[in-house]
């Protein structure tokens, strides 16, 4: 059994949840609410939290006050918009909702306010779609639990795409309200598993052929899906015994480049999922599909460490008793019963090799959440390499998810129990950072921004509800570096300075 040093500091500060509900009421708001009221807005309010253009804010919360369906509120939509990433964008778009519902003959309830003025300040691309479909601003009343993923969802592009998006505003209103942020990834996942078998049987009736079966790796496989993230699937089949091999082949092919470009088509509606088909066999070189035993054979003979570490992800659709198969038929090849010594050492040249080639584009890594030193692939790599490297004698460390792999490491005593807290309170800071910046354009980003306001809107995308811009700063700053301090001090203890 590998037993890793366990020196290593844990300061244990970092704040995996956000603050309290920005929502509620305090002395400061409510002086902002009486000041409103009487069309006299308190200006020097506005700038303490931050909104790059305090005399428009103000200006925008004057009119959207005296909007004869938001002024009798104020209570429940000032709160939540003075402390989301952009107040003043948030109020003209809120003005312009109440104008377009009113117009529409749409009346929402009063208790959507708080979550419907977060999501209308902290997210651009959702407040263009809600001012698009006005009539979806009644999903976000009350909070019934969203549907389970093998729960079916009609097979039809549109409707996948309005699906989605539908899904991303209700996770991101509960999100910005408070919600526990584990339940924002598994609901993500879940949304996406979905739309995606939805979309593989209409990319099948659209074809005229039968589905292969689908399965997922990356965040999406271990159920930790981001907010805006590629899709990494990999596709494998049963042939019927009567076909020809290289022809029916052709077929599955011609349905999942169907599939990919309906996922992906850019339409009013918005698009529905990036989907990623590159860890295939062979890569982009290999074809789109294998056969259960040409991909078998394939592992066997050719896989490399990194597709070992990959296919610890792998993980079925919900009722595909195909691709559960061949994830119960992969195992051997991913945890060996024998432990492989030289495994922290391939897993430690693989992560350089990574590093190296982002040093080479020029990247400043220093801001990279994802790729960067104490970032988010560290937490990945260390856990992936003790599940490498004992998952063959320990089953209950057989994962997809960091942050279950985290607790069973725990129980299993693989790693030390503060050094396990320590992982997951700075995981989940650094993929709370990644969702709130994807948060904001639906775009597929993990760089921390380099000015400070765009560090402030992150701040505020992630709870820091501090009634002063500099003190929501301060504690990101603090926060964000002890995040990665901690990360890279258990990394290099346990994976680039460990000895087996």
């Amino acid at each position: 059994m590998w037993i890793p040093p366990t020196r290593v500091g844990q300061r244990g500060r970092v704040r995996p949840e956000r603050d309290t509900c920005r929502c509620a009421m305090d002395a400061s708001v409510a002086g902002l609410v009486d000041s409103l009221r009487r069309g006299e807005p308190d200006l020097d309010r506005l700038g303490l939290v931050g909104d790059p253009e305090p005399v428009a804010a103000a200006a925008a919360f004057v009119a959207a006050a005296q909007d004869p369906d938001l002024q009798r509120w104020l209570e429940r939509w000032v709160p939540a918009l003075l402390h989301s990433a952009r107040p003043g964008a948030g109020a003209q778009r809120l003005r312009r909702l109440a104008q377009i519902c009113r117009n529409k003959g749409i009346h929402f309830a009063p208790e959507t306010f708080p979550a419907l003025a977060s999501v209308l300040g902290s997210s651009e691309f959702l407040a263009r779609w809600l001012l698009l479909h006005p009539e979806r601003v009644k999903s976000l009343a009350g909070d019934p639990p969203p549907p389970p993923a093998d729960q079916p969802l009609e097979a039809d592009w549109d409707r996948i795409r309005d699906a989605k998006h539908e899904g991303l505003l209700r996770t991101a209103a509960r999100d910005l309200c408070g919600r526990p942020f584990r339940e924002s990834l598994r609901e993500l996942s879940d949304l996406a598993d979905r739309c995606l078998t939805a979309g593989l049987a209409c990319a099948a009736a659209e074809t005229g052929l039968a589905s292969p079966a689908l399965l997922t790796l990356g965040k999406l496989g271990g159920q930790e899906l981001n907010f805006s993230s590629d899709v990494d699937l990999l596709f494998v089949y049963e042939p019927p015994s009567d076909s020809d091999p290289l022809a029916y082949n052709a077929e599955v092919g011609r349905l999942i480049r169907q599939f990919k470009k309906e996922m992906e088509a850019r339409t009013p509606e918005g698009f529905g999922y990036r989907v990623d088909l590159d860890l295939r066999p062979e890569g982009p070189a290999g074809v789109l599909a294998n056969s259960i035993d040409a991909a078998l054979e394939y592992y066997e003979t050719f896989g490399a460490e990194w597709e070992r570490q990959m296919l610890i992800r792998l993980r079925p659709l919900p009722g595909d008793p195909v691709g559960s198969g061949f994830a119960d038929q992969i195992q051997p090849f991913v945890y060996r019963r024998a432990i492989d010594p030289d495994v922290i050492h391939e897993i430690r040249d693989m992560k350089s090799r990574i590093e190296e080639q982002r040093r080479r584009t020029g990247k400043n890594l220093d801001y990279e959440l994802k790729d960067g030193a104490g970032g988010i692939r560290d937490v990945e790599f260390l856990v992936q390499s003790i599940q490498l490297f004992a998952g063959g004698d320990e089953p209950s460390i057989r994962t997809g998810n960091v942050l279950a792999a985290l607790e069973a490491i725990a129980d299993r005593n693989l790693l030390p129990v503060p050094v396990v807290e320590s992982l997951e309170r700075s995981y989940l800071w650094l993929r709370r950072a990644e969702h709130a910046l994807q948060m904001a354009e639906e775009q597929q980003t993990a760089r921390f921004p380099a000015d400070r306001a765009a560090q402030l809107g992150l701040a505020r995308r992630m709870g820091y509800a501090d009634p002063t811009a500099d003190a929501a700063w301060n504690r990101l700053m603090e926060d964000w570096t002890e995040a990665r301090t901690e990360v890279r001090g258990h990394f290099e203890a346990l994976v680039l300075r460990a000895e087996t």
